[in-house]
């Protein structure tokens, strides 16, 4: 079986996502469930809610970018179990919509992309997909796992 540009990003951030949504089961079954979406590793860091929200987005960016399209913001942050998970499953359903060949063609495809508030650059889509949204997707649900261990939820 040949491994493909898709099956590195888009069936990868689908197992991400899907592993957010397990934590985030696990965490409403904890006896401080309604505490835990606010919880944090320390107290200038985001908390779980934006993990969600910022995993998303990232998640979100790239099916977007690598399908041709501009990506949906969504305003504002979860703040109910039931919010982070509609946020979890409106870009599954992106995710499990996008064209295998369409994704593996945006892979060289440069797109002028901005780096911060004052500077951008043309990129391929890889180059975004393994330096930018990869990368960030990974850091917001490790930290979600993090906050969740921290506050004492059984997740393996």
């Amino acid at each position: 079986m040949v491994h493909t540009f898709y099956d590195g990003t888009i069936v990868v951030t689908q197992h991400i996502l899907g592993s957010l949504s397990h934590f985030l089961q696990q965490a409403e079954r904890h006896p401080k469930a309604t505490d835990l979406l606010n919880a944090r590793l320390c107290e200038d860091m985001y908390p779980v809610t934006d993990q969600v929200r910022l995993a998303t987005q990232f998640s979100e960016n790239l099916v977007a970018r690598l399908t041709g399209r501009e990506p949906v913001i969504t305003e504002g942050k979860p703040t109910t179990y039931a919010e982070c998970y509609e946020r979890i499953e409106k870009v599954l359903k992106a995710l499990n919509e996008a064209d295998r060949d369409v994704v593996d063609q945006h892979a060289d495809k440069l797109k002028l992309t901005q780096m911060g508030p004052e500077q951008a650059a043309e990129i391929s889509g890889a180059i975004f997909a393994h330096t930018i949204a990869l990368p960030n997707i990974y850091f917001h649900l490790t930290t979600a796992y993090g906050i969740l261990r921290k506050e004492g939820v059984s997740l393996g």
